[in-house]
C-alpha cells in the first residue's frame, strides 16, 4: 500500500507540477490544453481538468494502479522506482527545513 501511495503522488506530481526532461510533462500539459500564464493554470477540456488538479489525478493514477496490480501482481515492481523518489523528494525537503 504505502508504496502505491508513494507511487500515486510522485506520477501525479510529475504530471501536473513538474516539465520533466525535455519539457516533455510541460509539452503533454500543453498538447491537452492546460495553459499556465503567470502562475495561473488554465485548463480548457476534460483531460486538462483532471491534469490540473492534483487532487483529482491523484484518484486516477491511484485507480490505474489498483487495476495494473490486479490484473498483474508483478506490476508492483513498476512502482517501485516512483515510490523511492518520492522518499528522496521527501527526505530532501525534511532536510531542507532542518538545515534552515
Amino acid at each position: 500500500f504505502v508504496i502505491l501511495a508513494l507511487a500515486t503522488w510522485r506520477v501525479s506530481s510529475l504530471l501536473i507540477v513538474e516539465d520533466g526532461p525535455f519539457d516533455v510533462f510541460y509539452k503533454l500539459r500543453r498538447r491537452l490544453g492546460i495553459i499556465e500564464q503567470l502562475g495561473a493554470v488554465k485548463p480548457y477540456g476534460l483531460l486538462a481538468s483532471i491534469l490540473s488538479c492534483l487532487w483529482c489525478c491523484s484518484m486516477y493514477v491511484g485507480a490505474f494502479w489498483t487495476l495494473l496490480l490486479f490484473l498483474f501482481p508483478q506490476s508492483v515492481y513498476l512502482a517501485f522506482p516512483f515510490a523511492l523518489s518520492a522518499v528522496s523528494i521527501f527526505l530532501a525537503k525534511v532536510t531542507e527545513k532542518l538545515d534552515t
